[in-house]
């Protein structure tokens, strides 16, 4: 029906174009009459053509062929992607261990756990800032410890609990190591000066900062030790007692240079100077005691704490924080407490001049 419809209107369209032409030449005033109804036969051929079954047609196999086209391509994308992405079988234990030894940079055993199918759940730790890499395998678990440059050593576990227990025996070895290498490090910094009766020691090295003094005197007369600076200038006086004497004192070192014991004496007399804090101390709260001159280390936190003292000798009890803040400054036996500000983490040392038993208890 469309298709006549379509060849009518096209036909009518044309022979009243050729009348309104006709028209035109022989100025008869039916031209624009007979162009009117060209135009409107014009509009009955698209018509028709729009709604012929030809038409429907020619779009629906367009649209099919591009269907087909865009189906085509999304195939060929899919099959690539598989070629590009193959499945990997899991790794053995033995496949791992064929591939991640120990000497490797820790740059190639990424690579190379990349390369693997191996999973790797957690790293630990195992003690120094070093850490192990835990790769599952089918048949158990390898460890791998680096230090962030190299792998250490590669070490078989066959389950999650064996990692564990070797977690914490490694963290536990790696502290017994670093408190020996610390142990060390602090004996090697000690210096020893030594002498009989009155003496003028050679020159000491120090820097500036805390020193603690820690002496001894085999004498019945006076035992005087003065501090001085390379000029000879009198710093602090270290000790002033008579016969023998076991303590420690503390001073502080202006400027980094060599200092001397100036030494009254009438014994053998012998002193151990050193600028670092000892390797334990104790953790607050807790109680401190001693006998004596001495310098007592502890941890705290930041906070405000109350000190309890007692002391039961017969001469002067005094305490000082750091070598600087008075807490105690009395005679003879005493007992007592005070509160301290403390604003800083860290480790704290209390200065003791005392010539008896005494305690000091640090609570919250």
């Amino acid at each position: 029906m469309f298709d006549a419809l379509a060849g009518m209107g096209f036909l009518g369209f044309l022979v009243f174009i050729v009348l309104g032409l006709v028209a035109l030449v022989r100025k008869s005033g039916k031209a624009k009459k007979r162009f009117g109804i060209a135009a409107g036969l014009f509009v009955l051929f698209m018509v028709g053509v729009l709604n012929s079954p030809t038409s429907e047609t020619a779009t629906s196999d367009v649209k099919a062929d591009e269907g087909e086209v865009k189906a085509a391509k999304e195939e060929k994308v899919g099959q690539k992607e598989e070629k590009k992405q193959p499945e990997k079988k899991p790794a053995t234990m033995e496949e791992v261990k064929a591939v991640v030894t120990a000497g490797m940079s820790d740059k190639d055993f990424k690579k190379a756990k990349k390369d693997l199918s191996v999973e790797h759940p957690k790293s630990i730790s195992i003690g120094n800032g070093n850490v192990g890499y835990v790769l599952q395998a089918t048949d158990g678990i390898l460890v791998a410890t680096t230090d962030g440059e190299s792998i250490m050593e590669v070490v078989p576990f066959a389950s999650m609990e064996e990692v564990g227990k070797y977690e914490s025996e490694m963290v536990a070895k790696a502290e017994v190591e670093a408190k020996e290498k610390a142990e060390k490090e602090f004996e090697e910094s000690k210096i020893k000066v030594s002498g009989n009766g009155d003496t003028a020691s050679d020159g000491v090295k120090l820097t500036s900062g805390w020193a603690i003094f820690d002496g001894n005197h085999n004498g019945g007369a006076n035992f005087i030790v003065q501090l001085q600076d390379e000029n000879g200038n009198d710093l602090e006086l270290l000790v002033n007692e008579i016969g023998s004497y076991k303590g420690k004192t503390f001073a502080q070192i202006p400027v980094e240079g060599t200092y001397y014991l100036n030494v009254k004496a009438d014994g053998p007399w012998e002193y151990t100077i050193y600028q670092s804090p000892p390797v334990e101390m104790a953790d607050a709260p807790t109680t401190l005691e001693g006998s004596g001159d001495d310098v007592v280390f502890f941890n705290i936190k930041s906070g405000n704490y109350k000190f309890n003292f007692s002391h039961n000798g017969s001469s002067n009890f005094i305490v000082m924080l750091n070598g600087q803040g008075l807490m105690v400054n009395e005679i003879g036996a005493y007992e007592g407490s005070t509160r301290q500000v403390l604003k800083t983490d860290g480790y704290y040392a209390l200065v003791i001049k005392a010539d008896g038993d005494w305690s000091v208890g640090i609570e919250e």
